[in-house]
């Protein structure tokens, strides 16, 4: 019925690279360090907000913010001039002002009148993106060619690409509780071979307890499906020595598969 899934992730900055992480209590249905974090600053937001302090009912509301799920949405598109490259998936974010790219899509679904997902009478969308001042990409507009277009003029080509089962989680990969605890206390996650679990680099530097032999770079780790650890009761503890905390515009840039 809808060409998209929703998805809800939570985004960080991690060895100073933004990342996007599947939240565990909207994706997986379990405890999610992310969201614990956000339960914390909450309530601390709360109280200060009912005591009339302001400065530090604005602070605690940035790092709600901060520590929220992000709504999302993953379409399965094929890219003109690159069909050989096949299905890719593209995320991009919600917009709660109703200018968002799934609101630009389907405003042009709506003038065209026409289902422009069916494989035979559909339509291609084209894209406009250009570079905001950060340097990401960001879709301007959306728009739809006067003809119709079949997905594919070879049947062959057309019938694989709609046998595509792969879902977003065969694409995106899902960190467990202890990856993304690490995460959230504003560390870097790296495998320890000794200790054979993720653990912060920066303490492991700090302390030298192990060699960087024995340790492991987390892009490097491609494997999905994590399942957190039986005892992670502990609430995470971060580190609100700063004033403000500030969501980039960096934090909003799609996942764009082109």
């Amino acid at each position: 019925s809808k060409f998209w899934v929703e998805f809800y992730g939570h985004k960080a900055q991690v060895d100073g690279s933004w990342k996007t992480f599947p939240c565990l209590d909207k994706e997986e249905n379990s405890e999610c360090p992310f969201c614990q974090a956000k339960d914390i600053f909450l309530k601390r937001y709360r109280d200060a907000k009912a005591a009339g302090d302001t400065a530090a009912a604005d602070m605690n509301k940035e790092l709600v913010k901060k520590f929220s799920e992000k709504k999302m949405y993953i379409l399965k598109v094929i890219e003109r001039g690159k069909e050989d490259e096949g299905v890719k998936f593209w995320r991009f974010n919600h917009s709660y002002d109703k200018g968002g790219t799934l609101d630009k899509i389907m405003n042009a679904i709506k003038v065209v009148k026409h289902d422009v997902t069916d494989p035979e009478t559909g339509r291609d969308l084209i894209i406009n993106i250009s570079r905001n001042q950060m340097k990401i990409p960001v879709v301007q507009s959306i728009s739809y060619p006067l003809e119709s277009t079949k997905l594919s003029e070879d049947e062959n080509q057309t019938n694989e690409w709609l046998s595509d089962d792969r879902t977003w989680r065969d694409v995106y990969s899902t960190r467990n509780y202890d990856y993304l605890d690490i995460v959230v206390r504003g560390y870097t996650p790296v495998w320890s071979k000794e200790q054979e679990k993720f653990v912060a680099k920066e303490k492991l530097e700090a302390e030298n307890e192990v060699p960087s032999s024995n340790i492991e770079d987390p892009s490097s780790e491609i494997e999905m499906g994590f399942s957190k650890e039986e005892d992670t009761n502990s609430v995470p503890v971060v580190d609100t020595t700063q004033s403000t905390v500030k969501v980039t515009e960096e934090e909003e840039e799609d996942d764009l598969p082109f």
